[in-house]
């Protein structure tokens, strides 16, 4: 009996060590993307007009350093665009998606970016926690989609009190804009009072709008969804470990979105609705490209 009872004891506490030994593997696998390494990726946009690098003006200023393709001379004194929802993926199936979160509160929002031509500091985004591994594609969204048009929740870049480029609740956000000097723009000068003005030959090209609504009873589509998802692959594969500081620098040609659009100042030189935008949303993908990667 001795004997039979040792060996009962000795199952017991075998059955017992053996589940003991499951469970804890369990929670590592539950806890296995916590365990994971992480590494960081700074993306830079780079803002250039055809060959050259972009320069900025003041408005109203007739200095014109650009020509369109259709041999139209122009200058720039603004150029910007939302970024949000940053993906990367790469060949052996590693993927990291950018943590998104609207608040009131500026500390909060996350995963939204205002890249502005005039403020250098916005041009590189710092991506971080992303898992060990190989990439060689990035996507993200040029605008604000409707989770992050919300009233009365908005913080950091996308407050309007803040100067965020917000139209209203039906229209959202300006998703890209660019505004500049050319003496062939008919816009003549416009005093709003209050010390905005609008400068005569000047251009402006505000593209936004997150949903579609009807036509109205003259059939004109005012309201529009001109979100665009820019899909693009490296130019070679990057490598994100511990200790690594990779950069992915893209461009961002203004010419060549005036080119795709066919853009005429002559007719075309106040854009301000997302049905005006559309044609301008619909070329928004040729615009951006991966120039290199730094290892």
């Amino acid at each position: 009996m001795k004997k039979l009872k040792n060996i009962g004891w000795a199952l017991f506490a075998f059955t017992t060590l053996t589940l003991m030994s499951c469970s804890k593997d369990d929670d590592n696998d539950s806890n296995n993307d916590n365990n994971k390494k992480r590494g960081t990726l700074a993306v830079r946009f780079d803002n250039v007009v055809g060959s050259e690098d972009m320069q900025l003006d003041s408005a109203g200023h007739n200095h014109y350093h650009y020509t369109n393709s259709n041999g139209q001379t122009f200058g720039l004194s603004l150029f910007g665009y939302y970024v949000s929802k940053i993906r990367l993926t790469g060949p052996d199936g590693a993927v990291f998606e950018d943590e998104m979160n609207v608040s009131p509160n500026p500390d909060e929002v996350k995963g939204y970016y205002q890249v502005l031509e005039s403020e250098t500091s916005s041009q590189i985004i710092s991506l971080q926690n992303i898992p060990t591994g190989t990439y060689d594609n990035i996507s993200f969204i040029i605008g604000v989609e409707e989770d992050g048009v919300q009233e009365g929740a908005a913080g950091g870049v996308l407050d309007p009190a803040n100067g965020a480029w917000f139209w209203n609740w039906n229209a959202g956000y300006i998703g890209i804009a660019m505004e500049g000097n050319a003496p062939d723009s008919p816009q003549e000068f416009v005093d709003w009072g209050g010390g905005f003005v609008t400068h005569a030959n000047t251009f402006a090209i505000h593209v936004g709008g997150w949903k579609d609504l009807p036509a109205d009873s003259n059939g004109v589509q005012n309201f529009v969804n001109n979100i665009r998802t820019i899909d693009l692959d490296f130019t070679s594969p990057l490598k994100v470990e511990e200790g690594l500081n990779p950069r992915l620098h893209l461009k961002v040609d203004a010419l060549e979105w005036m080119k795709a659009s066919n853009l005429d100042f002559a007719t075309t030189y106040s854009v301000h609705s997302p049905g005006a935008g559309k044609a301008f949303a619909d070329q928004m993908n040729r615009i951006f490209s991966v120039d290199h990667v730094h290892q």
